[in-house]
């Protein structure tokens, strides 16, 4: 099994830390599997603009590509303004849907105080269950009080969501394959 991690921003590192914890832990409980972190602040992606993939530029095509060769997501996201960054809506109006559907989808995000969790339920899985995506019930959100001085996830809860999750998403991979 292909994951992809993917780190949904352009903005700040506790989203990449968040989803690499993610990416690992699933990694770690599930060591057969094969992992692979996409940092969005790596990918000049072109804007959705309805051209056809290879119209789009070398990275866009890239990354459609290993999107559509994995057997399922993570993905990790701040949540600004009470919403999702820009640069993950235009991935998700990239890639062609039937790229996603079915596939599972473990969701992790990060914001500036616990209310940004709610854009988890009104924007995000609203996404990917219009995508027919295979959502994991649960989540993990953090805020910056969840992390250390170093910049480390240092809230045992926390941590403990993100074993959970990597569990239950380890799980919907197995029953999503048979």
């Amino acid at each position: 099994m292909k994951i992809i991690g993917i780190s949904g921003t352009l903005v700040g590192s506790k989203t990449k830390i968040v989803t690499e914890f993610l990416l690992n832990e699933v990694k770690h409980q599930y060591p057969e599997y094969e992992v692979e972190l996409v940092d969005l602040k790596n990918f000049s992606l072109d804007f959705c603009d309805g051209r056809p993939i290879t119209q789009y530029n070398e990275y866009t095509q890239v990354l459609i590509s290993k999107m559509e060769k994995a057997d399922g997501y993570i993905l990790g996201t701040t949540i600004m303004h009470g919403s999702i960054p820009g640069i993950l809506k235009n991935l998700f109006d990239l890639i062609p849907p039937t790229i996603l559907e079915g596939k599972p989808i473990a969701l992790a995000a990060n914001g500036g105080n616990p209310e940004h969790a709610q854009a988890i339920e009104k924007h995000l899985k609203p996404i990917t269950d219009y995508l027919k995506m295979k959502n994991v019930a649960n989540y993990v959100f953090a805020t910056s009080k969840d992390f250390n001085l170093q910049n480390e996830i240092d809230n045992p809860e926390i941590q403990e969501q993100i074993r959970n999750l990597a569990k239950e998403y380890g799980e919907l991979l197995i029953s999503a394959a048979n």
